[in-house]
């Protein structure tokens, strides 16, 4: 009988950013027999025009829902069609993922159905408040 497969809880960034990011750690425990969770605590992007790495922290939460990368894609998209800064809408999109995952998590549903859209999509039309970003 085998062994189970040990868990590695991976905490770094998603974008790629360093030496060690997840797309170098997860393959590599993944070959050793180990179970990846990755854990991602911020959002990076870079800024070509201005050689800038901009950082979104992320509060994590036990919780796994498919779309959320659309629902972020589609934000981001949204604010800079709108005239927003990559920061500004990197901090958008952070934010409204993190809500919306944060107000599906409440309820007794079906997370295979995505996040709660109707419970958040009227913050979009909020004015922006309290910038999360940093340059890094």
């Amino acid at each position: 009988m085998q062994s189970p497969n040990k868990k590695v809880a991976a905490v770094h960034d998603l974008s790629g950013f360093g030496r060690a990011s997840l797309t170098q750690v997860i393959p590599i425990l993944s070959r050793m027999s180990m179970q990846v969770c990755p854990l991602p605590t911020a959002v990076i992007a870079y800024d070509r025009s201005d050689d800038r790495y901009w950082k979104v922290t992320v509060n994590y939460i036990p919780a796994s829902y498919p779309g959320t990368g659309d629902a972020f894609a589609s934000v981001i998209t949204g604010a800079w069609l709108q005239g927003d800064s990559l920061p500004i809408a990197l901090d958008r999109a952070v934010k409204f993922t993190s809500m919306g995952v944060k107000a599906t998590f409440g309820y007794d549903y079906d997370a295979n159905h995505g996040i709660l859209l109707e419970r958040i999509l009227h913050t979009l039309d909020a004015p922006f408040q309290g910038i999360s970003y940093e340059l890094i």
